[in-house]
């Protein structure tokens, strides 16, 4: 199971979560391939970031059963108004969130070392 997290945007602590439920939604808005997820952060445009930001905020909040009316838009202008530190931080939890999602991989990364 993945860990809840949680991180300061829009002006108070949110949950974000990156399941399968999340990065499907993702999947579906950006027309990504589910075999292109993990070299994601090597090419995403700021828009699919955005909207990545945007599911795992949204998923959070539903696992948290908690109510979530906004739209990706409204995440840009939070990221507008706390700067590029939220930003980094969301990936770095989404980053994370990916790794225990494909522990085989993790797995094969730690056969090399």
């Amino acid at each position: 199971m993945v860990d809840k997290k949680t991180i300061a945007i829009g002006g108070e602590m949110r949950p974000i979560h990156y399941g399968f439920a999340a990065l499907g939604e993702w999947c579906d808005i950006t027309n990504t391939p589910l075999q292109e997820l993990g070299s994601l952060g090597q090419n995403i445009s700021l828009s699919s970031a955005i909207q990545l930001i945007y599911c795992g905020l949204k998923h959070g909040a539903r696992r948290n059963k908690e109510s979530f009316k906004f739209t990706a838009d409204d995440v840009a202008d939070w990221i507008d108004d706390e700067g590029m530190g939220v930003f980094n931080e969301a990936m770095e939890i989404f980053g994370g969130s990916l790794a225990k999602l494909n522990p085989s991989e993790k797995k094969k990364k730690e056969k090399k070392k």
